[in-house]
């Protein structure tokens, strides 16, 4: 996806692992964006995490400056911060895709994107031409020397 360099910070790259209690909470708080959670009511939602660890996580992330808290003390995204949304977002597309596709694959199957893929399967042009040598970057890019266009 293309990127607009105007707005673009390298830096705004999210540094939360998907697997933690903290990206449970930002997909939580960064879905429902208009609205604020208290702990408690947090904790109901995501009934995996322990509470002590609900509010540790949530000190943390309002300290971080990655999520904010009401006066009376209810706990939200920030509309700033794109860079959680998006992260948010991603997390959900990869829970539904897991859930549609759960029976399907096989921890070999997701393996697959290493240097190396553990299967036998080869496109159509490989299998032809016997090579496993994939088109060059070259072939990916389209030119944008005005001087070769007519």
């Amino acid at each position: 996806m293309p990127v607009d360099l105007r707005t673009h910070d390298p830096s705004d790259d999210v540094g939360i692992d998907p697997r933690t209690n903290k990206a449970a909470i930002i997909r939580l708080l960064y879905t429902n964006p208009n609205y604020g959670f208290t702990p408690s009511e947090i904790h109901d939602r995501l009934a995996d995490i322990p509470k002590g660890s609900i509010t540790g996580t949530l000190t943390r992330l309002l300290n971080d400056g990655d999520i904010g808290k009401t006066a009376d003390g209810y706990y939200h995204a920030l509309e700033s911060r794109d860079d959680l949304r998006r992260f948010a977002r991603g997390l959900v597309q990869v829970q539904d895709l897991t859930d549609r596709y759960d029976d399907e694959f096989t921890p070999a199957d997701i393996e697959q994107t290493g240097e190396n893929p553990t299967s036998d399967a080869q496109s159509g042009a490989e299998q032809d031409s016997g090579t496993t040598e994939g088109p060059t970057p070259e072939d990916w890019i389209e030119s944008t020397d005005d001087s070769e266009q007519d």
